[in-house]
């Protein structure tokens, strides 16, 4: 190429503008306004091009870096391999590839609702992606196979394309690698455990398979004074599950994990099988280890006895008002029984009864205050059940005006038992101290329905009367010395309720049966520590009765007993002390609840 001057004389040009052939065939994708750089095309496809300029030296094309400009070969035939090894070496490229980094969210603290979004650096493990594979398999009960589904296996490769996904076989064996591991921690908890071990047990029958399985839960306090819960056994039990079947389970799990000495109370399900398994349990281990040499090592569940007491007064009282109770069962039964039914009672009750929201249920034995829900919310939709029974000629049974106002009366009665045996089995168990009182007034409302007027509902009282005489015993005898280690409680509560339950006879040998037996744990303790440790005295109080039933009247009663009493405590508490207990007492008796606190009361 030649340029010519004002004489139309042709002049070479210089070096530096001479035409260099571009292997480029297709329009830039971005310009520049230096003419010695050259365009980036859709044909620089690596990544690479990023972080480097193409730049025209001479004759030649360099790749300069954006970082210290350095010069590498840029050319079509110079490759990126060189550009990527140079990137990783840079010493001024302090920029991170966003596509090797991560956002993560994060908490200045628990009760923060937004996350802070920060930018850091992300290395792909892939044992991470395997342990928590294994982790999602065993939380969500999800078959191994699914490792081998093909859209599973899609689905990660969009996730993470790195991540192999791992084959069934090897999916078995990281489980039972964090089934080592949990089993190791718990191990170690259970060693560094100074006191007691409690156990709960429980049969479970698969519905697929009609196989028996045992849950052995332990119950204990570790060092830092926590109650902690932890699973030791889950275990098939070939059938029959007898006796001795049942306690060859329960024995080798607990000596499995040598827990042999260590036991304070084995609490079961009330059945006939379970008091044979014990019996032979209580021969098995050392004698002198048990807590006061086994008395206490055969526990009741709580709630499972509030089920048989209600299951019992129940069956009682249906005898006399069971064609109400099955024209009722079978009311919830026929709008239940298909979809269409559901949504044309649904429909009608939003109509009648806005303000109620939850859905028919039946009834089943087995499940704790099953009855009583099923027959509670039928009775909130009687209307319902009413204006249905003239619009659906199939519907021929409704329950009587005279059927609701049984049941509503049953209901009434049932209540105290429903939130008594929801505080006993939710997630969080009610702590020793919290159950006495609870126990205590069910069983005063109980004595009150005898007083009825309904001639049904005083059989249901008499019949549940003498089931929980028969069995809170032995239990009302270690929850009192709970109660008792209470401060705010000590003996008085004990005494408090005693007065109300007991003739004047009778009191005297209960309150003196737990006192005897806080001794003698204390004594227990202390030899067992090596130390010699006497009971103190706990100063008498003489208490009143009264006709309510409601705990947390008593419990107001006990905080007003207090203060009128406190010039007879002989100086057992200082005014400034006593005021502050009274001031609990009144504040937060009645609302001591589930979250309170927890404790292995329960098989759940």
């Amino acid at each position: 190429m030649t340029s010519k001057n004002e004489n139309n004389a042709s002049v070479p040009t210089s070096a530096s503008n001479t035409p260099i052939a571009i292997d480029d065939d297709e329009s830039p994708l971005e310009t520049n306004s230096d003419p010695s750089l050259l365009p980036i095309t859709s044909r620089h496809t690596s990544a690479v091009w990023s972080d480097f300029k193409r730049k025209r030296v001479g004759d030649v094309i360099k790749a300069e870096c954006n970082h210290c400009s350095k010069l590498l070969a840029g050319g079509s035939k110079a490759g990126t391999t060189h550009l990527k090894d140079h990137i990783k070496i840079c010493p001024k490229r302090v920029c991170q590839d966003l596509r090797q980094t991560r956002m993560f969210g994060t908490k200045k603290n628990l009760n923060d609702k937004n996350d802070t979004m920060t930018l850091a650096p992300y290395e792909f493990h892939q044992e991470d992606g395997r342990r928590d594979l294994a982790e999602m398999i065993i939380l969500h009960e999800y078959p191994i196979s699914m490792v081998e589904h093909i859209g599973f296996r899609k689905y990660s490769k969009t996730l993470q394309p790195g991540f192999k996904v791992p084959s069934r076989n090897t999916a078995r064996k990281d489980i039972m690698k964090r089934y080592e591991l949990e089993k190791e921690n718990v191990a170690t908890l259970l060693r560094k455990a100074k006191g007691k071990i409690a156990l709960t047990t429980d049969m479970w029958t698969a519905d697929n398979q009609r196989k028996g399985y045992m849950a052995v839960t332990s119950h204990f306090i570790d060092n830092t004074w926590k109650l902690q819960s932890r699973i030791i056994r889950f275990l098939y039990v070939p059938a029959p599950h007898t006796a001795e079947v049942l306690a060859d389970a329960l024995k080798e799990s607990i000596q499995s994990w040598n827990l042999d000495l260590r036991l304070s109370s084995i609490t079961v399900d009330n059945c006939s099988t379970n008091d044979a398994m014990m019996e032979i349990l209580k021969g098995v281990f050392p004698y002198g280890s048990l807590l006061l040499r086994g008395d206490f090592f055969h526990m009741c569940c709580c709630a499972h006895i509030l089920n048989l007491i209600v299951q019992d007064g129940l069956s009682a009282v249906f005898k006399m008002v069971s064609n109400g109770v099955q024209r009722i069962r079978d009311s919830v039964v026929f709008w239940t029984a298909s979809d269409k039914r559901v949504q044309r009672f649904e429909q009608v009750a939003k109509q009648i009864t806005p303000e109620c929201s939850r859905k028919l249920a039946l009834d089943c034995k087995t499940l704790r205050n099953s009855t009583y829900e099923m027959l509670s919310i039928a009775t909130s939709y009687k209307e319902v059940f009413v204006v249905l029974s003239a619009r659906n000629n199939l519907y021929k049974n409704p329950p009587t005006p005279e059927d609701w106002e049984k049941v509503e009366k049953i209901c009434e009665h049932l209540e105290v038992f429903s939130k008594t045996t929801l505080n006993f089995s939710g997630t969080n168990y009610p702590t020793a101290n919290l159950y006495f009182p609870k126990i205590c007034a069910l069983r005063i409302a109980i004595s009150g329905w005898l007083l009825s007027p309904h001639d049904y509902v005083r059989k249901m009282a008499d019949i549940m009367l003498q089931k929980y005489n028969k069995y809170w015993a032995s239990v009302n005898g270690l929850m009192g010395v709970a109660t008792i280690l209470d401060p705010r409680y000590k003996m008085a509560l004990i005494r408090f309720y005693f007065a109300k339950i007991f003739d004047e006879h009778d009191f005297e040998i209960e309150v003196s049966r737990i006192s005897d037996l806080r001794r003698r744990l204390v004594d227990e303790y202390g030899s067992k520590m090596g130390k010699t440790q006497g009971s103190s005295n706990q100063q008498a109080f003489d208490l009143g009765s009264s006709s309510k039933s409601n705990e947390e009247t008593f419990m107001q009663e006990f905080a007003e007993f207090l203060q009128q009493d406190k010039d007879s405590n002989c100086g057992e508490f200082k005014d400034d002390e006593y005021a502050k207990l009274v001031g609990e007492l009144e504040e937060g008796f009645e609302t001591c609840d589930i979250d309170s606190g927890t404790s292995g009361l329960c098989t759940e």
